[in-house]
């Protein structure tokens, strides 16, 4: 028996890659933890096969502090699981880990797991947490210890130079279900809630986004909103300017699948999704680089650390120039 515990598609498509590539003969059993109907809407067409069971826990005020209780009968079945997959290492997720003895394997989400990497060899990082009473009153088991024996299953081939075993993931799987690929004129930017998080404003954003249109002489761009992002402020905020604003159904690394066709150019901020897709996919991508102080100055590093990783993991850098 194998547990997997995904909280977004790409958490859920990095598991289905596993399930198929190690445990394509054994009893899989998913955890899907969601706060909002889309994250559930975007991931079904990765839930209809291969799960000899699916749970799907909504993360409320009320969940968030009663999960310890409301999930012993659950964990009583699961328990015996060998393997589990999971994409982020706290609270429910460590509750679940700490109470079976399964070999604990992080999945990519995002570029999170090279962080998180580089955390485990420093025993002063946040990362490592106590259950605090609260935690004990509720029958939450919440320590981050299990992460010292934890393994990755990761398209980054950075984390081979990591203390922990890593396996890569190249989606081998995947890649096994493409045929007849076509390849379309269709140049795709792929959005992310950016204004508050990589840049300041709005209008930065607009200017950002005139400069990826400059980039494309001008001609139409398909711009794939985030699930969290709000398609209509966007047509609004970029009416006057030649992008066709859509949100696909399921994780992009899927639609293309869905679809049987593929762009003919990638390109985003900062969105992981360009790593995946060119490993999938074979399509050429692109990195537009904000101005470091058009970051917000808490946020500067991260996305410093962001951008040195697309690049270690072969993705070409714009970098737009701005006062």
């Amino acid at each position: 028996m194998n547990l997997y515990i995904a909280s977004s598609p790409l958490q859920l498509l990095n598991c289905i890659e596993a399930r198929d590539r190690f445990h394509a003969d054994e009893e899989n059993h998913l955890f899907f933890i969601y706060k909002k109907p889309i994250d559930l809407e975007q991931a079904k067409p990765l839930l209809k096969h291969g799960w000899a069971s699916r749970k799907f826990f909504k993360w409320t005020k009320l969940s968030r502090l009663f999960y310890g209780v409301m999930l012993r009968s659950y964990l009583g079945r699961v328990k015996r699981a060998r393997n589990l997959y999971l994409g982020y290492p706290y609270n429910i997720r460590a509750h679940i880990a700490n109470s079976t003895a399964s070999n604990v394997w992080v999945v990519d989400d995002g570029n999170y797991s090279v962080w998180l990497a580089d955390q485990l060899e420093n025993a002063d990082s946040g990362i490592w947490r106590r259950p605090s009473l609260a935690d004990r009153l509720l029958g939450r088991r919440v320590s981050t210890e299990y992460l010292r024996e934890a393994k990755f299953f990761t398209a980054y081939p950075v984390l081979e130079r990591s203390s922990h075993l890593s396996v890569i993931n190249d989606f081998q799987c995947v890649r096994a279900n493409l045929a007849n690929m076509e390849e379309t004129e269709e140049v795709i930017f792929i959005g992310s809630p950016v204004v508050g998080n990589l840049v300041q404003s709005s209008s930065q954003f607009v200017e950002l986004m005139a400069e990826v249109s400059k980039y494309y002489n001008y001609q139409r761009v398909i711009y794939v909103a985030h699930r969290y992002e709000d398609v209509d402020e966007l047509k609004d905020l970029l009416g006057g300017l030649n992008f066709e604003i859509k949100r696909f159904a399921t994780l992009i690394e899927m639609q293309f699948m869905i679809d049987e066709q593929k762009p003919r150019a990638l390109s985003s901020f900062t969105s992981s999704a360009l790593v995946n897709l060119n490993l999938i996919y074979d399509v050429p991508v692109v990195a537009f680089q904000v101005p470091d102080s058009w970051i917000p100055k808490n946020k500067r590093d991260i996305y410093g650390a962001v951008y040195k990783q697309l690049q270690k993991d072969g993705v070409p850098l714009t970098r737009f120039e701005k006062e």
